[in-house]
Parts: C-alpha cells; sequence; structure tokens
C-alpha cells in the first residue's frame, strides 16, 4: 500500500514539472488579441488590406475589453495607416487623434507616431502651417536612442520643408534622415528620404542627381515590395523625364505607374498616373 502511495505522489510531482498551470482570463484574452493582430499583419503581407484593417479593428476592441494600453496603440496606429494608404484622410485623422488624446494617455512613442503621421496628412491636404505644428508635436515626443521612428519624423519635416520652398533646410533634414535610415537600417524610410533629395536636386537643374536619387529609393521600394512607394518612384522618374523633354521614357514610367496602381488598388495615384501619361502623350 505505502509502495501505491508514493508512486502516486511521484506521478504528481511529474506532472507539476510537466507543463504550467491552467492559463488565466487575462492570458487567454491577451493571446486572443495577439493571434487576431497576427492576423492583420499576415493579411497585409498578402495585399489583402480591407481584410487587415477588419483584423486589426477586431484586436483593438480585444485589447479595450482588457484595458491592455500598448495592445490599443498599436492597432490605432495601424489602421491609420491603412485608412491613410487608401487616401480616407478623415477616417485617418480619426484614428490618430483617438491615439493622442487617449484617457488614459498611451506612451509617449505612439502619441509621437500619430502626430508624426498627422503632419504627413496635413502635408498632404495642403495645409503645411498645420502641419508643421503636427511635427513639433512629434519630436517633442522622439528623444534618444529610443526613438526608432526618428528617420520617419525627420523626413515628414524635410517634405514640409520642401513644400515651403525652403530648399536648403529640405536638403539638410533629408540628408539627415538618410544617415539615420542607413545607421538604423530602415529601407523604407531611407527611400523616403532619396525621394525628397531627388526633388531637390530636381529644383536645382540636376537632372542627373535627381534621377539617380529616384532610381535608388525604386530599388528599395521594389526590394521591399511597396506598391504605393513604387508608384511615387516611377511618376517622380515621369515627371522629370518630361521635363527634360525625355517623353517616351516619362510614357514608360507613367504607363507603369499607372498599371501598377491600378492593380494595387491605389485610387489617387492612378488618376495622377493616368493624368501624367496624357500629358506625355500630347507630344506625340
Amino acid at each position: 500500500m505505502r509502495g501505491h502511495r508514493l508512486a502516486a505522489v511521484a506521478l504528481l510531482v511529474l506532472a507539476g514539472c510537466a507543463g504550467s498551470g491552467p492559463q488565466s482570463e487575462a492570458e487567454y484574452h491577451h493571446d486572443q488579441q495577439a493571434r487576431t493582430h497576427q492576423r492583420g499583419t499576415d493579411a497585409v503581407l498578402r495585399g489583402e488590406y480591407a481584410r487587415a484593417f477588419s483584423y486589426y479593428e477586431s484586436a483593438y476592441n480585444q485589447a479595450r475589453a482588457v484595458e491592455d494600453s500598448e495592445a490599443m496603440g498599436v492597432n490605432l496606429l495601424n489602421m491609420a495607416a491603412l485608412l491613410h494608404r487608401s487616401g480616407e484622410f478623415a477616417a485617418a485623422r480619426g484614428r490618430l487623434l483617438e491615439v493622442i488624446g487617449h484617457d488614459p494617455p498611451l506612451a509617449g512613442a505612439f502619441v509621437g507616431r500619430a502626430e508624426a503621421r498627422l503632419a504627413l496628412i496635413e502635408l498632404q491636404s495642403r495645409r503645411p502651417a498645420e502641419a508643421a505644428q503636427r511635427a513639433a508635436s512629434a519630436e517633442q515626443h522622439c528623444t534618444g536612442a529610443e526613438c526608432t521612428w526618428r528617420p520617419s519624423l525627420l523626413n515628414v519635416q524635410a517634405a514640409i520643408f520642401l513644400q515651403e520652398n525652403d530648399v536648403a533646410a529640405a536638403e539638410s533634414r533629408a540628408r539627415e534622415a538618410l544617415a539615420a535610415a542607413v545607421r538604423g537600417k530602415d529601407e523604407r524610410e531611407e527611400a523616403g528620404a532619396r525621394r525628397t533629395l531627388a526633388a531637390v536636386a530636381a529644383r536645382a537643374g540636376l537632372q542627373e542627381e535627381s534621377r539617380s536619387n529616384w532610381l535608388a529609393a525604386l530599388r528599395i521600394d521594389r526590394r521591399i515590395e511597396a506598391p504605393e512607394r513604387i508608384v511615387l518612384d516611377l511618376l517622380g522618374l515621369a515627371r522629370l523625364e518630361l521635363d527634360s523633354g525625355n517623353r517616351d521614357a516619362a510614357r514608360t514610367y507613367a504607363r507603369r505607374a499607372m498599371e501598377i496602381a491600378e492593380g494595387a488598388r491605389l485610387a489617387a495615384p492612378a488618376v495622377a498616373a493616368r493624368a501624367l501619361l496624357r500629358e506625355a502623350e500630347q507630344g506625340q
């Protein structure tokens, strides 16, 4: 009998070593939210942006239910990025303002990223003064080595300077962004800096330098498979060639931009590409 009891105790000890206790309710909700968020990220990689938005929204609601502020911030920013990409500026702005005005406040990194994207939206909405204010607010949350999104902020600031026709400041800030992006191995922002430098060179009449920067950005964006950015690069090249009198090259770039934009369902870039293609064809 005593031997049986010892065997039973031994089995219980082994069972305790074999695995952890039951999952708590909080752990269950966290895992559920994380899985939903990952489905959204997987959908983005497949180019299924509407499905990705639905997953991120679901993950956000799951995070709200358990007051997981970090997950809330991440999913709000992801939803805003998808809305921004599709040209839904008002809806994107609404999500970003949720991040900025959240009570209790979300972490400064989330607020800073939201301010930086708002700055870009305001710039694209032809409101440079508001964009500059948002960029200044973003900068207050981007201090020290922990600010991994500094290249993005620098690129936004460079774009603001360029729209304000402060070409020297735009070039300086873009070179800062380029250096920071290369150090941080951030290819998306490296390409963004190249685009600004291409525009700066074009304004100075430096066509070869401009072309070199556009092509460098295009190589990066093709490597990271970013169709919306590939279209920007092709449109930049088309405009450069058209302004240089190279209508054949301009038509080729504009047509490629149009086809990619239509394939990726990028409405505004597709309209811009068709307009540039028509302009290039007028000289035939």
